[in-house]
This record gives structure tokens, C-alpha cells and sequence, in this order.
């Protein structure tokens, strides 16, 4: 069988390295010209969901402990939380176009309210574990690294937004049917 252009960076992105191929990538242009493809074949060989949006793809398990996952979903919450307290322009207008400072965040971590939440999530819980997680996210395509001490956010923080929102959604809805 003859696979397309770029198919190991395809599988090696997705699959081995668990990251999002970002839109811009090479093999997330074939990616998207061989879509039907590619979603069977995740499918048939590792039980796994391609997703493709515009801007990234990734592929999803069924498997409900995802530790990275549940990490990046508190630290979202929590720095959207932060940032927002601020007042300024649009929050996910900050997200997709400004860069941070990790030192000023560090600074804003420690004095959060939520600082017991981040010491209670084992890749969060101090300065040196978030240091760790930065690098984790970077390598994963969730944000780029600017130098030492900046970053900014990928198209792919979308996703985890994209989470929040459902899960705040069907929140409301068990509220109103009182369950």
C-alpha cells in the first residue's frame, strides 16, 4: 500500500508524540487532503478519533483518566480566570494573540485564590512541576515558546475552550432538568 506525503510525520505527531499538527505544518495540509483516510485509518488501527478543525487536528481516545488533559483543563481555567479578573479587551481575543510572561504568571499562581487547586494537581502543585507542564504543553503544540520566559497559545487551546464549554453546558442543562 502506498501512503501519502508525510504520513510518518502524520503518525509520529499524532499518535507517538500525542501532539496537535498545527495548521501551517506540512503534514497537517496532507492531513486535511486525505481526512476520510486518515479517520479510518486511526479508527481500524488504534481505536482512536481523528479530529480536524481548521486550524489543528488530534486524535482522541475513549479513555476517561487523562492526566495531562485534566492538568491543561485547570490550568486554562485558571489562567483564563486570572487574566479575566483583569478587566482589558477580550479574553479570547488575549488568548490567541498576546504572549505571556511565565515569571509575571508564577507571580499571579502564587497569589491566586486558587493556588490550593494548583497545589492539589500533581503537574500544577509548585513553580518547578509548572515549569515541567510548560514544557509538556510546548512539546504537545499547545502553546510556543518564546524564548526562556515567554509564550503564547496555539490554535489548539480552542480545543480545551471548546471542553469547558460543553462540560459548562451540560452542567446548566442537568440544573434545569434538576439532575
Amino acid at each position: 500500500m502506498t501512503y501519502p506525503a508525510e504520513h510518518f510525520h502524520i503518525t509520529n505527531a499524532l499518535y507517538r508524540e500525542g501532539r496537535f499538527l498545527l495548521m501551517g505544518e506540512p503534514a497537517f495540509t496532507v492531513l486535511k487532503e486525505h481526512e476520510d483516510f486518515y479517520r479510518e485509518f486511526f479508527r481500524a488501527s488504534f481505536r482512536l478519533t481523528l479530529t480536524i478543525t481548521a486550524e489543528y487536528a488530534l486524535l482522541k481516545s475513549s479513555k476517561d483518566q487523562d492526566a495531562l488533559a485534566r492538568s491543561i483543563c485547570i490550568y486554562l481555567a485558571i489562567f483564563c480566570y486570572e487574566l479575566d479578573k483583569e478587566g482589558g479587551t477580550n479574553l479570547l481575543e488575549q488568548l490567541a494573540f498576546e504572549t505571556f510572561s511565565i515569571a509575571d504568571w508564577e507571580e499571579r499562581f502564587e497569589q491566586s485564590s486558587f493556588l490550593n487547586v494548583l497545589e492539589a494537581t500533581p503537574k500544577l502543585k509548585s513553580g518547578e512541576q509548572r515549569g515541567k507542564f510548560y514544557q509538556e504543553i510546548a512539546r504537545r503544540g499547545l502553546i510556543e515558546r518564546l524564548g526562556d520566559d515567554r509564550f503564547r497559545f496555539t490554535p489548539a487551546h480552542r480545543y480545551f475552550l471548546e471542553f469547558a464549554r460543553g462540560v459548562n453546558l451540560r452542567a446548566r442543562v442537568e440544573d434545569v432538568n434538576g439532575g
